[in-house]
This record gives C-alpha cells, structure tokens and sequence, in this order.
C-alpha cells in the first residue's frame, strides 16, 4: 500500500488538501507520484478507481523523508499545491492488511478538519474551529481558510461505494454546537447520497446512540479494552462493502 496527497499554505497554516490510499496490486512495484495523478486525472477516473472513503477528524500526517517535529515550511518544503508521497503510520498502517481486496484501486482520505497538526484539541483551536463552522455558510472571514481546511458539504463530492466514519469521540454537542451541525450535515450528506455508511461503535452504547451523537470509534483504541479495535476493524472489513460493527467495551 501507498499513500498520496497534498499540501497546502494558508493563513501562515498547513494543510493537507487531499490524500489517498492506494492499494498495489500483489506482486506490483511500488506505483510514481505521476502514475497515481494519471488514477485521478479526469472526475470519471477518479470515482471508476475509488472504492472507498474513509472520513476522520483531521490529519497529522508527512511526506517521505519530513520530520514531523517542524512544519513543512521550516523545511524547505517545495512541493506545496503538488501531490507527493507520504509516510504510512500510526492508524494509516491499521489499514494495509484490511484493504487488500480493493487491490489497484485508491481509498480517499478526507477530514473534518484539514489542518495538519497533532495537537488541535487545544481549546484555543477547538473555539477557533467551532467559531468559523457557524461562519462556513456566510460570506464572512473564517480564522482557518475557508478553502483549505473545510469541506463544501453542499457540493461535496464522494466516490466509491463506502463510506468509513473514523473521526473518533471528540465531537460534543453541548460543548462545540457548530462542530457538531457541521459534522451532522456530512453524515447526512453521505446517507443522502446513499453510500455504504459504516463505522466501529461501542457495545455499551449501541449504534443508534453512535449515529446521534456522532461518535465513530477511531481505529486506534484507548482505554481498558483498546487492545479490541483491531479485531473490530478486522470483522468491519471482512465483508465488502465494509459494514458497522460493535468495538466489545462490555464483555470482561
């Protein structure tokens, strides 16, 4: 498996635009940055290679040979607004064994946020991001740049036959409104589109409290049982299209 995107400056920011999974084909070499574009280069080659997307909360991910410690333009970095190779790690790894069926085909990556950082549970970036999803459908300025780190949900466009909800538990109604109606209206817009809604729920709370309150288990696990997400992820992929299943909180 392989792994594509790009980056972008805005508002002194970075961010990562767009990024996806490619499954090689087995006994394939590894594919170039130019036979990646050619998958993507026309809207009806796009969704004809596209299997699948998978939606989380935002990305914290570096090209080949990038330290991860320092932003990409305190690097040198020269390839802003082109796609280039990127690093597999942390819960992108979780995937290569679980995609191996969509060989030669890609699986699109997308986010909540497109804002390439580690920590954006701070509350300054939380108040930050609730404050400019209120502002997304006015013509108003945003902290974030509008373009860069949000999605265009009205006129977002989603290929292949699956869509993966992974972006985990931050999301909390009561305390970021705006972060929740703004997640909402993503969910809703993949069921209107009738894609094959999936995502890890917990037992305990069952998958119609998932669904209200936006809460899709990220494939990482934390907590007493983390050692479960694995064998959770697995079973949701076993089938294809990859169907919801329960992350086990409750069994001892």
């Amino acid at each position: 498996m392989q792994h594509f995107g790009k980056y972008d400056l805005g508002f002194d920011k970075e961010f990562l635009v767009e990024n996806y999974l490619y499954v090689n084909k087995e006994g394939e070499e590894d594919i170039s940055v130019e036979e990646f574009e050619a998958l993507i280069k026309t809207r009806k080659l796009k969704k004809k290679n596209t299997a699948g997307t998978i939606f989380m909360y935002n990305p914290f991910i570096y090209p080949l040979g990038y330290d991860e410690k320092k932003d990409l333009k305190m690097q040198d970095y020269d390839k802003f607004g082109e796609f280039d190779e990127l690093k597999i790690e942390r819960e992108i790894t979780l995937f290569k064994p679980l995609v191996k069926k969509y060989e030669g085909q890609l699986i699109e990556m997308k986010y909540l946020y497109r804002l390439n950082t580690h920590n954006i549970d701070t509350p300054e970036k939380l108040e930050a991001l609730n404050q400019d999803s209120e502002l997304l459908n006015s013509g108003q300025h945003t902290i974030f740049s509008k373009e860069m780190n949000y999605l265009d949900v009205p006129n977002m466009v989603i290929n292949g036959k699956f869509v993966h909800f992974a972006w985990g538990t931050k999301i909390n109604k009561k305390e970021f409104t705006y972060i929740f109606y703004y997640a909402k209206d993503i969910y809703d817009k993949c069921i209107q589109m009738q894609k094959k809604v999936c995502f890890n729920f917990k037992r305990s709370t069952q998958k119609a409290y998932a669904i209200e309150h936006l809460q899709f288990l990220h494939p990482i696990g934390v907590g007493r049982y983390k050692s479960r997400m694995v064998p959770a992820l697995k079973n949701m992929y076993s089938t294809n299209p990859p169907q919801s299943v329960f992350f086990d909180d409750v069994t001892i």
